[in-house]
C-alpha cells in the first residue's frame, strides 16, 4: 500500500479499493471483502482474532496496484464502469451457471452416498443461480440506467427528480442485500467443499466442479467488489 493504515479508520472494503491486491491477503485470513467489507479492518480482525498489526504489515509489504489487471476502476466514470461489469461479469456469470449446475447435478448423483455434501453444494447452487439471474435482470433494467439517467442530469447541470432519487436510493439497497445473500452462499459453498478440495476418489468431473466453483466464486467477489466499494459511492456522491 502507498500510505500508512490505519486499522480503525479504513474499512476493509476501502483497502481493496485502493490495492486490489489486497483481497489475495484478506482469502488467506478467511476476511470477507466485498459483502462484508463494509467494517473497519479493526473490527474484522476482532472478528477473527487477528492481530491488527500483523495484517497491516502483510498488506503494507504487497505490490501497489489498483487491481489485478492494471484497470485504474476507481478513475472511471459510472457509466463506463457499468458497462465494463455487463460484459465482464454479468456475462461470465451467465456463461457459467449452466456449466457448473450440470457439473454438479452429475456429482450429486454419482457421489451423493459417498460425499452427501455435493448434494447440498448442488442445491445451494441452484439457488444461487436463480438468485443471480434476478439479480443481474434487476440491475440492467432498474438500477443501472437509473444511474446512468443521474449522470446525465449531473453533467448537464439539471436538478434529478425526487422520485429518481428516492428509487435509486432504494435500489441500491436491494443490490447490497442481494449481494450479502450471495455472499453467504458463497461461504456455505466453500465450507462444505472444503475450500474446494477434491476427495481422493474424486473424478474428472468432480475436479472440475470444484475448480469452476472457485473461478466462479473469484470472479462474483471481484464483482460484488466493483459494484460495492466502487460503484456504489460513486453513485452516493452524484446523490
Amino acid at each position: 500500500m502507498q500510505q500508512p493504515i490505519e486499522p480503525g479508520q479504513i474499512t476493509v472494503g476501502e483497502v481493496v479499493a485502493q490495492n486490489y491486491h489486497a483481497a489475495g491477503v484478506f482469502r488467506e485470513y478467511g476476511m470477507d471483502f466485498c459483502c462484508g467489507g463494509g467494517i473497519t479492518l479493526q473490527k474484522a480482525c476482532e472478528e477473527k482474532s487477528i492481530d491488527p498489526e500483523e495484517l497491516v504489515s502483510r498488506l503494507m509489504g504487497i505490490p501497489w496496484a489498483e487491481n489485478e489487471s492494471g484497470a485504474n476502476y476507481k478513475a472511471w466514470q459510472p457509466d463506463f464502469l457499468i458497462d465494463h461489469i455487463m460484459s465482464r461479469h454479468h456475462r461470465f456469470v451467465r456463461e457459467k451457471v449452466a456449466e457448473i449446475s450440470a457439473y454438479a447435478a452429475k456429482v450429486a448423483r454419482v457421489y451423493g452416498e459417498r460425499h452427501p455434501e455435493n448434494i447440498e453444494i448442488h442445491q445451494l447452487f441452484q439457488q444461487l443461480a436463480t438468485d443471480l439471474m434476478a439479480h443481474l435482470e434487476a440491475e440492467e433494467e432498474r438500477l443501472f440506467p437509473l444511474v446512468k439517467e443521474l449522470l446525465d442530469a449531473r453533467l448537464s447541470g439539471k436538478a434529478p427528480s425526487e422520485e429518481l432519487l428516492r428509487t435509486l436510493k432504494s435500489e441500491l439497497v436491494s443490490m447490497v442485500d442481494d449481494h450479502e445473500q450471495a455472499g453467504a452462499i458463497l461461504a456455505k459453498l466453500r465450507e462444505l467443499s472444503n475450500d474446494y478440495t477434491p476427495p481422493a476418489d474424486a473424478c474428472t468431473t468432480y475436479r472440475i466442479l470444484y475448480q469452476n466453483l472457485k473461478a466462479f466464486e473469484e470472479d462474483l467477489h471481484l464483482h460484488v467488489h466493483l459494484e460495492n466499494n466502487i460503484l456504489m459511492p460513486k453513485v452516493e456522491r452524484l446523490i
